[in-house]
């Protein structure tokens, strides 16, 4: 004796309906979702751009190390420059604009 139980393919539609509601409210709204997808492709993008800027900016600065170490009329010139330091002989003078 067969216990064959037939399935409506109203109910088999409704349930597959519903499955692909489901997923799709899951895809929009929830943690995977393609907003969060999109923003951390953004995000990912920027941090990659700002690596790239500050392995520039790493390698300029290790360029500037180096010629500070070799040349010291150089270093001079940057202490001036930069930090207005004077050697013992020379005074700065400020004028009112």
């Amino acid at each position: 004796m067969s216990t064959h139980h037939h399935v409506p393919k109203r109910w088999v539609f409704l349930m597959f309906l519903f499955l692909v509601t489901v997923l799709g409210i899951g895809i929009v709204r929830g943690e995977s979702s393609i907003e969060n997808y999109i923003k951390l492709r953004k995000t990912r993008e920027i941090i990659g751009k700002t690596v790239k800027t500050l392995e520039e900016e790493n390698q300029s600065l290790s360029q500037e190390v180096v010629k500070l170490k070799k040349s010291r009329s150089y270093a001079k010139k940057v202490l001036k420059d930069k930090y207005h330091l004077t050697d013992s002989n020379e005074h700065i003078e400020f004028f009112p604009e």
